[in-house]
């Protein structure tokens, strides 16, 4: 029921069906909401935790619109970055984590990258989004861009222990579009306090399409046909259904009016 809700709510933002020209926009369904040993109320099958000890997950999407490929290419030319963290809460304190990177210091910015092959002609400009950075960075403390939606859940000590532990140790140098970004480090930390969360799309590009009124290819070797990502397009769709259903908490509000 959950994951059917979740689909619902993905509209027709998210999902494209297969169309004439080779574009397809499909949400990555999860396997199973909650870890076998989620700590979840009897009676209600919903997260429990100990007093004060909370997980927020941050989010803040661009809106892009995945209906068609040109409507892709044109919401993500206007609003290319994304971002998703998190908040671990205790009952002295909040600690805020992200896992940053793409700064573009040592070499152009994904969307940049794209963009400059194509001026370029190249036979498949798509593919420098398989490429991987190496500027990838740590993020402790709020960062400097407020969130389209906050949602939290309560945890227990032992999980808090064990994320905690997860993010002082995970590796942050290497960052990518297609694997270890900020969402993928977001779910991951979800995992280890027993939910898991939809996060991952997949499209299927044409080989080439609009874009202000000019044909681009986009690839010429099938390889680059399909590309699945982490984003928080998905991912604050799922955390917004979830809330509705009373699985964690909408806390956008609160967060927003926190003082710097």
């Amino acid at each position: 029921m959950l994951l059917a809700g979740v689909m619902a709510g993905c509209g027709h933002r998210l999902l494209a069906p297969m169309q004439p020209d080779g574009w397809s926009a499909q949400p990555i369904v999860i396997g199973g909401r909650f870890a076998p040993d989620a700590d979840l109320d009897p009676a209600t099958g919903m997260p429990v935790g100990d007093d004060g000890y909370s997980l927020y997950v941050l989010t803040e999407a661009a809106g892009w619109d995945f209906s068609t490929a040109t409507s892709f290419v044109f919401s993500f030319w206007q609003r290319p970055l994304v971002h998703s963290w998190i908040i671990l809460g205790n009952p002295g304190s909040r600690l805020e984590f992200g896992h940053n990177g793409d700064f573009g210091r040592e070499r152009p910015r994904y969307y940049e990258g794209v963009m400059q092959r194509i001026r370029e002609d190249d036979r498949n400009p798509i593919a420098y989004l398989w490429e991987t950075m190496s500027d990838g960075q740590f993020q402790s403390g709020k960062p400097n861009r407020p969130p389209t939606f906050v949602w939290r859940m309560p945890i227990t000590r032992r999980r808090y222990q064990v994320i905690h532990d997860y993010l002082m140790q995970r590796k942050y140098e290497q960052f990518g579009v297609r694997t270890n970004n900020c969402t993928d480090m977001v779910v991951a930390t979800t995992a280890l306090a027993g939910i898991n969360l939809s996060h991952r799309i997949r499209l299927t590009l044409p080989p080439e399409t609009k874009f202000w009124g000019r044909t681009v290819r986009v690839w010429t070797d099938p390889q680059y046909r399909v590309l699945e990502f982490s984003t928080p397009e998905v991912l604050e769709v799922d955390l917004r259904q979830l809330a509705q259903l009373g699985i964690g908490r909408d806390v956008t509000e609160w967060y927003l009016a926190l003082k710097p």
